[in-house]
């Protein structure tokens, strides 16, 4: 693998703000994606292409396992649509403009039908266990709130790639981790 992370792999935080008009050019329209293997709401949801085709590859395995309710609730945000959500949440759980991996098309909130902003125990789990292998990382983990500067979130899922994501998994790193060993293994 190499040590130069690929777009898939962008880190977008407080401390590496995306340029508030950054726009992904590879945006699709989840409605217009079929087959499709889980629920949308009632309103234009859009991922990158590579994000868009693993969730719906994740989702297909969901729903042969019995867990075929998932809802992706939220995907990518534009920097005002961010900048509105700020402005209502207190909760710690929305960031900031340009601070948003919604912004770069590769993330998604999910849920359940009929659960709000929820997953029961039994979804978190099964995210968990197989998100990896299609390429997404819980990208929120309990525990992990002194890396991120986020509080737990188990329904965010982030596309980073199947060869990155596995990485992760196996030495048990949060994106600032996995970039933080890429710069460490660069060659001066």
């Amino acid at each position: 693998m190499t040590n130069v992370p690929s777009a898939c792999q962008i880190l977008v935080n407080e401390a590496h703000p995306l340029p508030l008009d950054w726009v992904p050019d590879d945006l699709v329209d989840l409605w217009k994606v079929q087959p499709r293997h889980y629920l949308l709401p009632a309103r234009q949801t859009r991922l990158a292409a590579p994000a868009a085709d693993a969730a719906n590859a994740l989702f297909e395995l969901a729903e042969r396992d019995g867990f075929g309710d998932f809802m992706v609730l939220s995907a990518y945000r534009d920097s005002d649509y961010q900048a509105g959500l700020f402005a209502e949440s207190d909760d710690g759980y929305v960031a900031r403009p340009g601070r948003s991996e919604h912004q770069t098309g590769l993330a998604m909130d999910v849920s359940q039908l009929g659960r709000g902003m929820a997953l029961d125990d039994e979804h978190i789990a099964w995210l968990a266990q197989n998100c990896w292998g299609f390429g997404f990382v819980v990208r929120y983990p309990k525990g992990s709130e002194d890396v991120t500067g986020i509080p737990p979130e188990p329904w965010h899922l982030r596309y980073v790639g199947r060869d990155a994501a596995l990485e992760m998994r196996e030495h048990g790193w949060v994106l600032e981790e996995w970039h933080t060993a890429r710069s460490e293994a660069r060659p001066d």
